[in-house]
């Protein structure tokens, strides 16, 4: 079986001129967080043997539910502005693509708590996990606020590339 590598080294944010980079790039290293040091595989043999010789957290491509990959397009929306999370990034290799959307689920990026809002009480909003590059995350069940739903650009840990 073959080792890929973990998720941070593995996805790069595609650039985009309509959004701040910086900001796009947290927010998306944010929502990955729990997931950004697992080591991803392309089968459970793999997956094990890795597990056993790195006892890191590790996830076979061969055990994804399906093999869809994300959309090309992420705009969700264009008034506001509200783009699919597992659309803005770049694979380093196509057949990890499929890993995005379980990555990301059903997140969508928006600009400010404004618009976070707005997109929440469209129709396309429901049941949707909204993270605002100003830093407000609204959960996929309407719950937000508290200091723990706020990131920030300065927070620690594993963040993605910004590809070129």
């Amino acid at each position: 079986g073959r080792v890929f590598g973990p998720v941070h080294e593995l996805f790069t944010v595609k650039p985009r001129d309509d959004v701040n980079m910086e900001a796009l790039n947290s927010a998306l290293s944010y929502v990955a967080r729990p997931k950004m040091e697992t080591i991803l595989t392309d089968t459970a043999s793999a997956a094990r043997a890795q597990a056993e010789t790195t006892r890191k957290k590790v996830w076979p491509l061969e055990y994804l539910p399906s093999m869809t990959t994300p959309p090309v397009n992420p705009v969700v929306e264009s008034a506001p502005l509200a783009l699919r999370a597992s659309a803005l990034l770049a694979p380093t290799e196509p057949e990890l693509a499929p890993f995005l959307p379980y990555i990301f689920g059903k997140t969508v990026i928006v600009r400010t708590k404004e618009d976070a809002h707005t997109f929440r009480r469209s129709s396309k909003g429901k049941g949707v996990k909204i993270v605002a590059l100003d830093g407000e995350v609204i959960d996929g069940d309407g719950a937000f606020g508290g200091p723990s739903r706020v990131f920030t650009a300065q927070q620690q840990g594993a963040r993605f590339a910004i590809g070129a």
